[in-house]
């Protein structure tokens, strides 16, 4: 499928036939996690494909009950790790991209430069610059994840609706499903992925006008 295509055919999917994902096809989705693209190389992202019905049924719990997160077949838990802003990790992702030849610099300028600078270096802001760019970084990974979602013939919903240290809600709750998965403290579950074989067809959601969001030049000014 073209790229285009499958971005055209983006629609979020709730209700899922019986079928079990491909193997395959539920490894491409990860892939295209795994491939996206990431600030300064930091990764801060995992991925956890949840199958179990009882652990389903607890994360449709924490989501206020959606069903359609214990109906999905697999349900991808995408955890953002915040302490992969650390310096050192920030420092060796950097110097991955230094040794493959991507980034023209030196161990001096990463040391005396990017990792001090709050530019370049995430660390050097608080907690709410780490949690905001760790939201952005996965962001980026699932908008991937689901575009192949969509090249394999799988329908994927997007939740971002429950219980976690962000919201505050369900505290018990997720305490008890952060341990379930095995979670370190800092990793955070910050977004489930229902996935499956669609079994609906929606029609699109109504977007903006393509002049009302994009501009060239300066704002307002059409392309």
């Amino acid at each position: 499928m073209e790229t285009t295509d499958a971005i055209q055919g983006w629609r979020s999917i709730r209700k899922y036939k019986s079928d079990s994902i491909p193997e395959a096809s539920l490894k491409k989705v990860l892939e295209a996690g795994r491939r996206a693209p990431s600030w300064e190389n930091v990764q801060p992202w995992h991925f956890i494909v949840v199958e179990d019905p009882g652990v389903k049924g607890k994360l449709s719990q924490l989501a206020m009950g959606q069903p359609h997160v214990v109906a999905a077949p697999a349900v991808i838990a995408v955890c953002g790790d915040l302490s992969a802003w650390d310096k050192p990790k920030n420092k060796a992702a950097l110097m991955e991209l230094m040794e493959a030849g991507v980034i023209q610099v030196t161990e001096d300028i990463i040391d005396g430069f990017m990792l001090k600078s709050p530019v370049f270096c995430v660390a050097e802001h608080g907690p709410s610059v780490i949690l905001s760019r760790t939201f952005e970084q996965l962001g980026i990974a699932y908008g991937f994840m689901a575009v192949e979602a969509v090249n394999q013939g799988l329908g994927m919903c997007m939740i971002g609706a429950f219980g976690n240290k962000v919201t505050g809600e369900a505290k018990e709750l997720y305490e008890e499903i952060r341990k379930t998965l095995g979670l370190p403290e800092s990793m955070y579950l910050l977004t489930l992925l229902t996935l499956g074989v669609p079994d609906e067809a929606p029609r699109p959601r109504p977007r903006k006008a393509f002049d009302a969001v994009v501009s060239r030049g300066k704002f307002g000014q059409t392309l």
